[in-house]
């Protein structure tokens, strides 16, 4: 009797994917079950020289997944669910392997729009929940009842603080209320978040500015400009920045290089004359 089949022949990769399909069965990871039978069963017509034993456990193996398949609970609840009924599903033969990976393909397809359907309404849950404490948010603030207002839109940044904007977006909220501490925190930690976001700059050096905090609006600035480069209007903001600073060494440099940039800025101009 000759060697039987290497280890990397179509038998065993039958044998190995179909093990592991009834294994992910038992264990209810049925998309898992449905990719490694796929596998088994494309591979299974490369095994039709196999003659003797090694041909007869072939075929017991797929009959037996199939049956596996076809009474597993979950399964049926699957196909329920998707409005196949047909008993059984799975029905294999000698030769009908292409018709079992077929209906393997069209189980995984509904799996992954069952999937997809399951996310979408997840998101849109997600979503709305998000709206609805916002707007709660906004609405006391509005009232006037700040500590009620921050303590919903601190629900909103602890649940949803990492999707682009909506720290940015809390920030302002604070800010017009002129909750400046409250709004320079979440600012602050927008920027971090998303150090490419412009408008948190200018946000934050609202707050800072409001808060009299001088040192920190100059910190943001000097970021601003290494993050997105010199622009003219930004050195002229910051030249006006160190005037109500009373830093006029500063404010003269940097309306020089706003003048640089811009020779038609007459305020930049303006500034450097005065303090030239």
């Amino acid at each position: 009797m000759g060697p039987g089949p290497s280890l990397d022949s179509p038998y065993h990769r039958v044998k190995r994917n179909l093990a592991r399909a009834n294994g992910y069965l038992r264990r209810k990871e049925y998309r898992k079950a449905v990719q490694a039978a796929a596998v088994a069963f494309s591979a299974k017509p490369d095994c039709a020289q196999l003659v003797g034993q090694h041909k007869h456990e072939l075929e017991f193996l797929c009959i037996e997944f199939c049956d596996n398949f076809n009474t597993n609970p979950g399964v049926i609840a699957f196909m329920h669910g998707i409005k196949i009924r047909a008993r059984p599903f799975l029905a294999y033969a000698p030769g009908g392997e292409d018709m079992v990976r077929t209906k393997l393909e069209i189980v995984e397809e509904r799996m992954d729009a069952k999937e997809r359907e399951r996310e979408a309404r997840r998101l849109a849950a997600l979503a709305e929940k998000k709206a609805t404490w916002m707007e709660r948010g906004q609405r006391a603030l509005d009232e006037g009842n700040y500590p009620r207002g921050k303590a919903w839109l601190r629900r909103v940044v602890d649940d949803f603080g990492h999707e682009p904007g909506v720290l940015a977006d809390i920030g302002s909220r604070l800010l017009d209320k002129d909750l400046l501490p409250e709004a320079a925190d979440i600012l602050a930690r927008a920027r971090g978040a998303d150090p490419r976001d412009h408008t948190v700059y200018t946000l934050a050096i609202r707050a800072y500015q409001g808060l009299g905090e001088m040192g920190k609006a100059e910190e943001v600035y000097l970021a601003a400009i290494r993050q997105f480069g010199g622009h003219p209007l930004t050195y002229l903001n910051l030249a006006r920045h160190y005037m109500a600073w009373r830093k006029r060494d500063k404010a003269y440099e940097y309306a020089r290089k706003a003048l640089e940039a811009d020779p038609g800025l007459d305020e930049a101009r303006e500034i450097v004359r005065r303090t030239g």
